[in-house]
């Protein structure tokens, strides 16, 4: 990242380095904060992710939790479910779509899944960031501790759901 008089810019060479430190990840992905503070009333983040990586189903419960999503380099698909873990939609963004950016409301639980080799996201969502109230992972969702299924059964799973299908533990 290049800063001159606060303005910053990112570069190609920012990109291949959040995707390095996700190779070197155990989740498969990285963070690169924009925001100064979890406190900042808007949360920026650009998001490395690697095939492979697993992002739980999840929502968000308070009213201002919305999040924008997009997609600067890759393909991703986000997926929604209904609050019982049913695949409602699928729609690839990035890559060869057409579609490259998505806004999602608070309570809809949703995932995003890396297909391209690489993906580079940026992140979008009202603040302050508050740990407690992150996420919630519905009951019928696996968490990323691996302790039930390995995350490749997790994703090989995903991959496999077609609209109607359940995803479920």
């Amino acid at each position: 990242m290049v800063v001159f008089m606060k303005v910053s810019f990112f570069t190609q060479d920012d990109f291949e380095d959040l995707t390095q430190e996700a190779f070197a990840s155990i989740r498969l992905r990285s963070h690169l904060l924009l925001h100064e503070s979890p406190n900042d009333v808007v949360q920026r983040i650009i998001i490395g992710l690697i095939k492979g990586t697993y992002i739980p189903p999840h929502f968000h419960e308070l009213q201002h939790q919305w999040e924008h999503f997009h997609v600067i380099h890759g393909e991703v698909e986000l997926m929604l479910f209904d609050n019982n873990g049913c695949l409602n939609k699928k729609v690839i963004l990035g890559g060869q779509s057409k579609n490259v950016i998505v806004q999602i409301p608070p309570l809809i639980p949703h995932t995003l899944v890396c297909r391209s080799p690489t993906a580079v996201v940026m992140e979008i969502k009202e603040g302050p960031f508050d740990e407690k109230f992150a996420k919630v992972i519905p009951s019928w969702s696996y968490s990323e501790d691996y302790s039930i299924v390995s995350r490749d059964t997790i994703t090989a799973m995903m991959s496999q759901l077609s609209i109607g299908d359940r995803f479920s533990i």
